[in-house]
Protein backbone atom coordinates (compact mmCIF):
# COMPACT_ATOMS: atom_id res chain seq x y z
CA UNK A 1 0.00 0.00 0.00
CA UNK A 2 1.53 3.29 -1.12
CA UNK A 3 1.55 6.15 1.30
CA UNK A 4 -0.36 9.10 -0.08
CA UNK A 5 1.47 12.24 0.92
CA UNK A 6 -0.46 15.44 1.54
CA UNK A 7 -0.52 17.78 -1.45
CA UNK A 8 2.41 20.21 -1.40
CA UNK A 9 0.07 23.20 -1.14
CA UNK A 10 -1.82 21.83 1.89
CA UNK A 11 -1.48 24.01 4.94
CA UNK A 12 0.27 22.58 7.95
CA UNK A 13 -0.45 22.78 11.64
CA UNK A 14 2.13 22.99 14.38
CA UNK A 15 1.72 20.37 17.12
CA UNK A 16 3.83 19.67 20.14
CA UNK A 17 4.68 16.02 20.79
CA UNK A 18 6.75 14.40 23.47
CA UNK A 19 9.03 11.54 22.45
CA UNK A 20 11.98 9.86 24.12
CA UNK A 21 15.18 11.87 23.78
CA UNK A 22 16.95 8.86 22.23
CA UNK A 23 14.40 8.76 19.38
CA UNK A 24 14.75 12.49 18.76
CA UNK A 25 18.53 12.15 18.60
CA UNK A 26 18.30 9.21 16.22
CA UNK A 27 15.91 11.02 13.87
CA UNK A 28 18.00 14.20 13.89
CA UNK A 29 21.16 12.17 13.21
CA UNK A 30 19.51 10.93 10.02
CA UNK A 31 17.62 14.02 8.91
CA UNK A 32 19.22 17.03 10.53
CA UNK A 33 17.07 19.39 12.56
CA UNK A 34 15.29 20.76 9.47
CA UNK A 35 14.16 17.32 8.28
CA UNK A 36 12.67 16.29 11.61
CA UNK A 37 9.07 17.39 10.87
CA UNK A 38 9.03 15.67 7.46
CA UNK A 39 10.33 12.46 9.04
CA UNK A 40 7.65 12.54 11.74
CA UNK A 41 4.94 13.38 9.20
CA UNK A 42 6.01 10.45 7.00
CA UNK A 43 6.03 8.14 10.04
CA UNK A 44 2.50 9.21 11.00
CA UNK A 45 1.27 8.68 7.42
CA UNK A 46 2.83 5.20 7.46
CA UNK A 47 1.26 4.34 10.82
CA UNK A 48 -2.16 5.53 9.59
CA UNK A 49 -1.83 3.42 6.43
CA UNK A 50 -1.09 0.36 8.55
CA UNK A 51 -4.00 1.15 10.88
CA UNK A 52 -6.40 1.55 7.94
CA UNK A 53 -5.19 -1.73 6.44
CA UNK A 54 -5.74 -3.51 9.76
CA UNK A 55 -9.26 -2.04 9.95
CA UNK A 56 -10.04 -3.33 6.43
CA UNK A 57 -8.79 -6.81 7.31
CA UNK A 58 -10.73 -6.86 10.60
CA UNK A 59 -13.94 -5.75 8.87
CA UNK A 60 -13.50 -8.45 6.22
CA UNK A 61 -12.84 -11.12 8.83
CA UNK A 62 -15.83 -9.98 10.91
CA UNK A 63 -18.04 -10.56 7.87
CA UNK A 64 -16.36 -13.59 6.26
CA UNK A 65 -14.32 -15.27 9.00
CA UNK A 66 -10.57 -15.53 9.36
CA UNK A 67 -8.39 -15.80 6.29
CA UNK A 68 -7.32 -19.33 5.48
CA UNK A 69 -3.64 -20.22 5.09
CA UNK A 70 -4.30 -20.62 1.36
CA UNK A 71 -5.75 -17.10 1.10
CA UNK A 72 -2.80 -15.68 3.01
CA UNK A 73 -0.35 -17.49 0.72
CA UNK A 74 -2.19 -16.23 -2.37
CA UNK A 75 -2.02 -12.67 -1.04
CA UNK A 76 1.70 -13.07 -0.33
CA UNK A 77 2.34 -14.31 -3.87
CA UNK A 78 0.31 -11.46 -5.34
CA UNK A 79 2.11 -8.89 -3.17
CA UNK A 80 5.47 -10.22 -4.38
CA UNK A 81 4.37 -10.48 -8.01
CA UNK A 82 4.69 -14.25 -8.17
Amino acid sequence: MAIEHAPPDETTVKKSVTIPRSLAREVEARTGARGFSRFVSDAVEHALALTKTREIVEAYEDEHGAFTPEEIEEARRTWHGE
